[in-house]
């Protein structure tokens, strides 16, 4: 017979011992031996079981960053109607990552570079500095100790 999951209250998240707690719906709090608590949802797939984490679960010290028991319970509600709907949820996670992921590098591949920066700065004030020969001095110097520093 399998065993049933209690519900907890904010308080018994904090003060959970060591292990894995089950609140129902896929929704588990992770207490590890260090102390550090985390929500983690599971659920099974094609016969094989499935885990997910949704964040820091609050303990005994104040984490603002940590997900409060309620939100934990509804997200863990969500990603359980995905499952039912036949979504995987880490697989729906791992694609959005991704798509992040490229689109922060094509981000990158297009951003200016500091040597094309620096070539347009000699344009615009170059002839404002009085001599050509100045200008292709700073030219040198930027190409001598700055562009190796930043691998340019």
């Amino acid at each position: 017979m399998p065993r049933l999951a209690s519900p907890m209250t904010a308080l018994q998240v904090q003060n959970a011992p060591t292990g894995r707690h089950g609140l129902g719906n896929g929704l588990y709090l992770l207490v590890r031996p260090n102390g550090s608590r985390f929500w983690v949802f599971r659920w099974t797939r094609a016969g094989r079981m499935r885990e997910m984490g949704l964040g820091r679960a609050p303990g005994r010290n104040k984490d603002h960053a940590a997900i409060p028991l309620k939100e934990a319970t509804e997200a863990a509600g969500q990603l359980l109607k995905l499952v039912r709907s036949g979504v995987d949820p880490l697989a729906q996670r791992q694609q959005a990552e991704a798509a992040a992921k490229s689109a922060a590098q094509a981000d990158v591949a297009a951003a200016k570079t500091f040597r094309d920066a620096t070539a347009e700065y000699v344009k615009a004030f170059g002839a404002s500095w009085g001599n050509p020969k100045h200008a292709k001095q700073w030219e040198t110097t930027l190409r001598t100790y700055a562009f190796p520093a930043f691998g340019v």
